[in-house]
């Protein structure tokens, strides 16, 4: 599969493409971060968006790059009532959509009133189209948190 690699510089820049856009048309109470990947949009976007409350579930579905598991399983579930929020659910990217699913049925289950999808990337097979996403790919994307190169002294 081909791959993407992304900077810290255009995630930063990502990042801050989808706060200007969260302020004009969605403000969130909450926001989510899945982990592992949407852990640090999640926080980034919660310190640009005035100190948002940010919360953390963790959900597995990929044993490797080409190998899934059947069905997404939640391994660090949310904490707390959701009861009457605005949440922004945030991954790094939007594949087959199942984990956004799954996420998306916990928010809704812990009362939220209003929940949207931030992604910083989408897959044009995805299930779950993110209501806001900042580029569109087919291609395997490799974030700055994932690739650094280990030297290791004999």
């Amino acid at each position: 599969m081909d791959k993407v690699y992304l900077t810290w510089w255009q995630v930063d820049r990502a990042v801050f493409a989808l706060a200007d856009e969260l302020r004009r048309h969605f403000i969130p109470d909450v926001i989510i971060g899945i982990a592992r990947g949407g852990l640090i949009p999640a926080v980034r976007l919660s310190h640009v968006l005035r100190d948002a409350e940010l919360k953390v579930i963790d959900v597995k579905f990929y044993k490797d790059i080409n190998e899934r598991m059947e069905k997404p399983a939640i391994t660090i579930p949310l904490h707390g009532s959701l009861e009457g929020k605005k949440v922004l659910v945030v991954d790094d990217v939007s594949d087959t959509g199942k984990t956004l699913e799954v996420v998306i049925d916990e928010v809704k289950k812990a009362g939220a009133k209003e929940v949207k999808v931030a992604c910083l990337s989408m897959k044009p097979w995805t299930k779950v189209v993110p209501d806001f996403y900042v580029f569109r790919t087919d291609k395997w994307v490799v974030f700055p948190w994932e690739e650094f190169p280990v030297v290791v002294r004999e």
